[in-house]
């Protein structure tokens, strides 16, 4: 080991030399320094040659940020170990750091004046991107790399905002897995160093995981044991936490790989605090199921038995089971099988997005169209005549957008509905004036499609159908699909997966990935606001779409009824 490795503290000529090896670096390009000539440490250099080779800027314009989740298990554990440390530091010029495992400061303390406005200079503040590919080598994102303990001293920092610090960072592994969950690091101006920080630093860290282990220890056993009382079932069964699912050897074949947050969000909304039969979302479509909260402290868990299928698989022929789902909802598809049995014809609504051309087609797929026609009557004057000819060859057409203007009259629709071909017509009926509605209701069987942002539990299915051999979410990635209220619906998921396909190339894609709007959007909706939104729903479904209606039903003004409307993504099947 060299001096530098041993001391935390550099004198000014030292400090004066690493800056300089490190502009030669960084200035001069990886191919113009050899190796081991910087007179820093190894892990300095290294982590140095990876900014430099990934473009890391040494002055970053802005520093990502966003609201760390104060919920976070690795935060509770933190809490009270932090707080006795806070105590023992009290006047002392340190600061406490306490990071995630992408590097974003989840908690800091700092009760020095003169220390937190050194802190707050450089950004080394709470919901800030500390990681390496953020802001360079420096005691938390250099840490997590790494997977050890790492002293940073001044000029050895990449970015020159940080030169007057000196931080010593520790890894924090998770019990039981040993995955890297965060960091801890003490940091101090570089007058300030005391010999012993990168030992405290170490230390807290390993009580940290202690209370890591303490929480996950009494949490695991409490779960195992409801796992325990379950796994006898004849059936599958699971048991699901908010980071865990377990699963009996028959439920093995519902879980994969994206059920968890789709699964939790979905217990969540809809769970109770009794057992009740419900239906859950699962890797292989929906199942009816037994739910059952387990009791687990003031952290919501449950145990799911999931129940047999009502119908008999002897009832079952083969062509039912091979046909072509009409719909990735079961009840819309529901609504379209008792269409077509009937010989209905069918009006697709819903809002711009929904899929309703992609549904219009496997319609008319069923009913033997496999090519239909597909016409805009509001783009082309010239359109009832190519309509008319393919209803009359009996090739299927599909009428679409028919709220735009000007819409086909009455009578046009009337002879094409009459001319022995299927037809499907299609419309957001929301934007659509009280002529057209009552039109489109009295020539054909509505069948509304939902917004997505009503069907998220779909989205996994939705997500593998878009891309074949698409990309690999990470959990977290998850929950950020999953809380977007997508309001260009389907067609916006489509852009969207398709994209992060391209660019994944095969890998996982993790939050750090996605776009702007969803990185922001990982706030869950609490039981309340499911609550207030499902009340807004039902007020709309009983007042047939009036809003007025709706909005007395509630008690509240229409402007409010309308802000609550596009804040939970509903819209309402006819205008008022």
């Amino acid at each position: 080991m060299s001096r530098t490795d041993r001391l935390p503290a550099l004198s000014p000529r030292e400090h004066a030399r690493v800056r300089r090896s490190r502009e030669t670096l960084v200035g001069g390009g990886l191919l113009d320094v050899p190796p081991g000539s910087t007179g820093v440490p190894d892990v300095i250099e290294q982590s140095w040659r990876r900014c430099a080779g990934e473009g890391v800027p040494v002055a970053p314009d802005r520093i990502d940020h966003r609201e760390p989740d104060d919920e976070s298990p690795l935060r509770r554990a933190a809490a009270p170990v932090l707080e006795r440390l806070r105590r023992s530091l009290t006047d002392v010029p340190v600061a406490m750091v306490l990071s995630d495992a992408s590097g974003r400061i989840v908690a800091r303390h700092v009760d020095v004046r003169r220390q937190r406005t050194q802190m707050d200079r450089a950004n080394a503040a709470e919901g800030f991107d500390f990681s390496e590919h953020s802001i360079g080598t420096n005691g938390i994102g250099t840490v997590l790399v790494e997977r050890r303990p790492v002293l940073v001293r001044g000029p050895e920092h990449y970015n020159a905002e940080l030169e007057s610090l000196t931080c010593a960072g520790t890894p924090i592994l998770e019990p039981f897995t040993g995955r890297v969950v965060g960091s801890f690091s003490l940091a101090c101006s570089t007058r300030d160093v005391h010999p012993l920080m990168t030992a405290l630093a170490g230390d807290v860290g390993r009580q940290i995981e202690a209370a890591l282990l303490d929480q996950a220890g009494a949490r695991r056993r409490r779960l195992v044991e409801a796992h325990l009382a379950v796994d006898a079932a004849s059936g599958p069964a699971l048991v699901v936490d908010a980071e865990t699912v377990l699963a009996n050897r028959p439920g093995l074949a519902h879980v994969g790989p994206d059920l968890h947050p789709v699964l939790w969000r979905h217990l969540c909304e809809h769970g109770h605090d009794r057992p009740r039969r419900m239906r859950v979302p699962l890797s292989d479509g929906f199942h009816d199921a037994l739910v059952e909260p387990v009791a687990d402290g003031d952290r919501p868990a449950f145990s799911l038995r999931l129940l047999p299928d009502e119908v008999a698989p002897r009832t079952r022929t083969i062509a039912a089971v091979a046909r072509e789902p009409l719909h990735h909802d079961p009840g819309v598809g529901r609504h379209l099988e008792a269409a077509l049995a009937h010989g209905e014809v069918v009006a697709l609504v819903g809002p711009g997005g929904s899929g309703k051309l992609h549904t219009a087609r496997a319609v008319l797929r069923r009913r033997g169209a496999a090519d239909p026609l597909v016409v805009e009557p509001h783009l082309d004057p010239e359109w009832f005549a190519d309509a008319r000819d393919a209803v009359t060859a009996g090739r299927g057409l599909v009428v679409r957008r028919l709220h735009e203007r000007p819409s086909p009259s009455a009578a046009r629709l009337q002879a094409l509905l009459e001319g022995g071909g299927p037809v499907v017509l299609t419309a957001d009926l929301d934007a659509a004036d009280d002529a057209l509605v009552g039109l489109v209701r009295r020539l054909a069987t509505t069948v509304a499609l939902p917004a997505l942002a009503h069907s998220r539990e779909h989205l996994p299915a939705l997500v593998r159908a878009m891309v074949a051999d698409g990309p690999r979410f990470s959990p977290a990635a998850w929950d950020r699909l999953l809380a977007w209220h997508w309001p260009g619906n389907l067609a916006e998921l489509h852009t969207t997966i398709a994209a992060l396909a391209r660019r994944a190339g095969g890998g996982l894609v993790g939050t750090e990935d996605l776009p702007d709007e969803l990185r922001g959007s990982g706030r869950v909706r609490g039981l309340l606001e499911s609550a207030e939104r499902d009340a807004v729903a039902e007020a709309l479904r009983a007042a047939g779409g009036n809003r007025t209606r709706a909005a007395a039903a509630l008690g509240i003004g229409r402007n409010t009824l309308y802000r609550k409307m596009r804040e939970f993504g509903l819209r309402g099947p006819t205008a008022s």
